[in-house]
């Protein structure tokens, strides 16, 4: 479900000399489906999830049921995923006051340069020219994003402090 590129990775030009059509990632789609009605609100909600079920599947993590996704970002990453934490923070950023508050509070960034450096700069990069039919079956994570408003208290001043 997540990408449209075939299971060539060649960036060979074809036939007759044309480049190949562009590589998509579903998350990449998701936003720019939402950006295109500018809806910043919507491309945030359905990008997040979409990029937490494949850092979960690429890094072969598995998080607990009851966590929250503030959760996940403070006890799940590990130390060896280069920039990847830091850009998820930075997609959590924009989520979370979406997800959980009122308009006033959003936080506005580029969330397509996000995603971009997310699928780009990190071991996601491997999601890019994965075939569909390698990225779905009963092994596919899931992430699930309504966990009990309780659980998400407003962050503290002064960094990463849940």
């Amino acid at each position: 479900m997540h990408s449209s590129a075939g299971s060539s990775a060649s960036n060979a030009p074809a036939a007759g000399g044309s480049p190949p059509p562009p590589v998509k990632v579903s998350a990449l789609e998701e936003v720019e489906r939402h950006l295109s009605r500018s809806d910043f609100g919507g491309a945030v909600r359905a990008v997040f999830p979409l990029v937490m079920v494949d850092v979960q599947r690429v890094f072969g993590l598995s998080f607990a049921p009851h966590w929250t996704a503030r959760d996940v970002l403070a006890h799940g990453l590990r130390t060896d995923m280069g920039r990847l934490p830091d850009l998820l923070f930075q997609l959590y950023s924009m989520y979370e006051p979406i997800r959980y508050g009122l308009e006033r509070d959003w936080v506005q960034g580029d969330v397509r340069d996000v995603v971009r450096r997310i699928y780009s700069d990190t071991g996601l990069r491997s999601v890019v020219n994965e075939p569909e039919a390698d990225r779905a079956g009963p092994s596919r994570p899931t992430f699930s994003v309504t966990p009990p408003e309780e659980k998400f208290a407003k962050p503290t001043q002064g960094g990463r402090g849940w």
